[in-house]
């Protein structure tokens, strides 16, 4: 039996990318960014996580004693890259990053913050408003933010 190479390689190609781009089943904001402390409360490190945000540039969003959601407008490059040339020109559409984080108990009192970014175009447009998550590749700074956490809360 002679197989047709083309469909193979077509059929290979497809699968790796469905492989790829499958997540995980808890969305994965463990595997972007995050730290692990021992013997804090809750709302020590969300209090501690805003201070760090909000020096930052980011602003409040929302936040609970488990789960905070902060945000910031995005740079020019990233305005360019998400948004596009025509979209950053035009008034009123801007792209934002959004950090969606919680807080979970891991038990013998060792809390995990965790977070997970979005870029978020037509941010504050009811109808056109799109949240995309940012690849992992790129949790570099905001590993940065909650690496400073946990240095506030080590002190």
């Amino acid at each position: 039996m002679q197989l047709n190479k083309p469909l193979v390689l077509m059929t290979l190609a497809f699968l790796a990318v469905i492989t790829a781009c499958h997540s995980t089943k808890d969305g994965g904001s463990a595997n972007f960014a995050s730290i692990t402390v021992t013997n804090r409360e809750r709302d020590e490190i969300r209090r501690t996580a805003e201070q760090v945000f909000l020096a930052d540039g980011y602003r409040i969003f929302s936040s609970t004693a488990g789960e905070m959601v902060f945000e910031k407008e995005a740079s020019r490059m990233n305005q360019l890259a998400y948004g596009g040339l025509i979209s950053t020109q035009e008034s009123g559409v801007t792209t934002w990053i959004r950090v969606k984080g919680l807080i979970a108990d891991l038990g013998d009192g060792v809390l995990r913050l965790q977070c997970q970014a979005y870029v978020v175009s037509h941010h504050g447009d009811s109808f056109f408003e799109e949240e995309k998550r940012v690849a992992s590749f790129r949790s570099g700074p905001y590993q940065e933010l909650l690496n400073q956490v946990k240095t506030r809360l080590m002190k």
